[in-house]
């Protein structure tokens, strides 16, 4: 048995019961009960057109709620705090460290920096430029850079790729 034959023979098996006339009764009594209760059809599809000056007053009303709803929600939030007294302000002055001193201890020296060539490639293509036929020509570079902290002994690598373009002209090749 090949698969056209199996979906036949399913089709066969299984349709759909009729419904009973019991259904069909209360079917009917439900749709007809609901065409009573539809509104009568005006005859009018389209909704009444406002005129610009109503469009212009709803518009603008809106506009009016959002900014009062903004200025609420700003009144609301607290202001910038400030400190209790003048005397806690004093020795939380006091008792921290000047600020160029703490910039100092936390700053990086630049130790090294290095730039590494990774591939060139050629385009086959000659460009026309202002100064005649150039070929294009791609260096992909990998540059290097280091911090340390002489502080903390902290050091920071940064690894950047770099790519270059030149246009060399036909001449000089």
């Amino acid at each position: 048995m090949n698969d056209t034959e199996f979906e036949a023979h399913l089709h066969g098996l299984l349709r759909p019961a009729a419904p009973t006339a019991d259904l069909r009764e209360r079917i009917g009594k439900e749709l007809s009960a609901k065409a009573r209760k539809a509104p009568a059809y005006s005859g009018r599809l389209t909704p009444s057109k406002r005129s610009f000056l109503q469009v212009l007053l709803r518009d603008f009303g809106w506009a009016c709620a959002g900014a009062a709803a903004a200025l609420a929600i700003f009144a609301l939030l607290p202001a910038k705090q400030t400190p209790a007294s003048a005397t806690d302000s004093a020795t939380a002055i006091a008792s921290s460290e000047p600020p160029a001193a703490a910039t100092q201890a936390n700053a990086f020296e630049h130790d090294e920096s290095a730039n590494q060539l990774v591939a060139t490639q050629d385009s086959e293509q000659l460009v026309e430029t202002d100064d005649g036929p150039a070929r294009e020509v791609r260096y992909t570079y990998l540059e290097r850079h280091a911090w340390s902290n002489p502080a903390t002994g902290a050091r920071v690598y940064l690894e950047v790729p770099r790519e270059d373009v030149y246009l060399l002209p036909v001449s000089l090749q």
